[in-house]
């Protein structure tokens, strides 16, 4: 596994909390596999990075394109889909930083899930520490940026 720091060179966020950046990167078969990690698994913060990209990709759409809801729906779910997130978690290298169980690990078919759970976590943990802004520029620099090429 690679260090964190470089983690947050490659994202441009250099993180206050530690163990917020070391949770979003651990998956629970981890803790299942070493009871009593700290700061735990990253199902938490998967949970609120899920609500976090969902909202700065809304407002994005809103802002950039006058089309009825309909429309702003499906831009939506082209810009976030779950075989786009792992591509996205890929461009990253997030799988370098990941802990999980023995059983994740060799799971390969599992694997995009996990990616796409993953940077949701990493969503989360940065709206945390850095707050509205530095996320919304986190999800526009990493997911928003080639909007051109995958709204259809």
């Amino acid at each position: 596994m690679k260090e964190l720091s470089e983690l947050e060179k490659k994202i441009n966020v250099v993180f206050r909390d530690k163990n917020l950046l070391q949770q979003a990167v651990v998956h629970d078969s981890y803790i299942n596999e070493n009871p009593g990690f700290k700061p735990g698994h990253n199902e938490r913060l998967e949970f609120l990075g899920d609500a976090v990209l969902e909202l700065v990709v809304r407002e994005f759409l809103y802002n950039k394109f006058p089309n009825p809801e309909g429309d702003l729906t499906k831009y939506k779910e082209q810009l976030v889909k779950n075989d786009r997130l792992p591509i996205i978690s890929n461009k990253l290298n997030l799988e370098d930083y990941l802990l999980m169980g023995k059983g994740e690990y060799n799971n390969k078919a599992g694997r995009q899930k996990l990616l796409a759970d993953t940077l949701e976590a990493l969503i989360g943990a940065i709206y945390l520490d850095q707050g509205y802004k530095k996320v919304r520029d986190f999800i526009t620099n990493n997911i928003l940026n080639d909007c051109k090429n995958v709204l259809k």
